[in-house]
């Protein structure tokens, strides 16, 4: 359900001199705090690899506030996590705090700045997930205002191509399609076995999103705590509303077998032409493509007519005789 979140919470100033004493970091020997908390991370990720400081600032010269980043899969050992897990989690995150703090109050007063959902399918065949990432190379380049990024840096700045990633962004959330495994890898960690055959859709709404849910103008009035956004449900809504939009319904096809299947469906003659002419459109350029030769609602009611008879509006290459004939689309809701 979820993977990673992050959390702010006011911690008073003998606390916040107190935990960095723990890990051996003398905040007077450092210009700045950022450089404080790097060093901070690399001692207490060997003692706690489930957590990260992101950042610690203070108001006013009065009030410290820390920014807390947890990853709910290492704390649970596991990549399954459901609704029942919640107690589990804030229970670890309070007995972290007791840890360093010799109290778990500061939990109490938490404000939730981003958190990450998850929808972790497996794909065995290695050349299944190879023919995923290449059709997602077709899909939409914006929507929602979340535009797909192709190219990256590397550690050392140098431009870098996603193979086996898709990003989707925006300022308020983030969509990112990749090979768990591949990631692991590039990473130089170890493969966990709730990582093997993963291809993972992660939806992160950040502090932008959160602070929009939050209003009451808006008749949401969605509370910024880890408790109120830690929900299946609502996990199901956001994927529904940001993913499916951009992935699409139905499996992946051959022209072939897709001819086969429109002969067979219920829609007239001419309906069965057009649709066959818009998937040819798709092939020849991406998703966007049919847009401009025809009506947003023609292009709309097209999409949803496809994916009536279980058919995705992306095809495998025609030439490609090293892919199937048919792929099930992995993204299922």
């Amino acid at each position: 359900m979820i993977h990673t979140f992050e959390m702010f919470m006011p911690v008073n100033d003998h606390d916040i001199q107190h935990f960095f004493s723990i890990y051996g970091v003398n905040l007077s020997k450092y210009q700045y705090i950022r450089a404080a908390v790097k060093q901070l991370n690399k001692e207490l990720k060997l003692s706690f690899p489930a957590y990260a400081i992101t950042l610690i600032w203070c108001e006013a010269n009065v009030d410290w506030y820390l920014q807390l980043k947890v990853d709910a899969i290492k704390i649970l050992g596991r990549g399954e996590i459901v609704d029942e897990d919640y107690d589990l989690i804030e229970s670890n995150i309070r007995k972290f705090l007791v840890q360093h703090f010799g109290h778990s109050d500061y939990f109490d007063f938490h404000t939730l700045t981003r958190i990450d959902y998850r929808l972790d399918v497996k794909v065995p065949n290695q050349k299944d997930r190879e023919l995923l990432f290449h059709l997602l190379e077709k899909y939409t380049y914006k929507y929602r205002y979340k535009e797909k990024i192709k190219w990256g840096k590397d550690e050392d700045g140098n431009p870098i191509k996603y193979d086996t990633s898709q990003y989707h962004k925006n300022k308020s959330i983030e969509l990112v399609i990749y090979s768990k495994e591949d990631e692991r890898v590039a990473k130089g960690e170890t493969i966990q076995s709730y990582d093997e055959n993963v291809v993972r859709y992660e939806l992160r709404l950040k502090n932008n999103h959160l602070n929009s849910m939050k209003r009451t103008d808006k008749g949401i009035s969605r509370p910024k705590l880890l408790k109120t956004y830690f929900s299946s449900k609502l996990q199901k809504e956001y994927m529904e509303k940001h993913v499916l939009p951009i992935v699409h319904k139905g499996d992946y096809f051959k022209i072939t077998e897709v001819d086969k299947i429109i002969e067979n469906s219920q829609f007239s003659k001419r309906k069965k032409g057009s649709l066959r002419n818009f998937l040819v459109m798709i092939s020849k350029g991406c998703i966007d493509t049919p847009k401009k030769h025809m009506s947003k609602p023609t292009y709309r009611q097209y999409l949803h007519d496809l994916g009536s008879i279980g058919i995705n509006p992306v095809l495998i290459p025609k030439n490609r005789t090293d892919y199937p004939n048919f792929m099930k689309n992995p993204f299922q809701i």
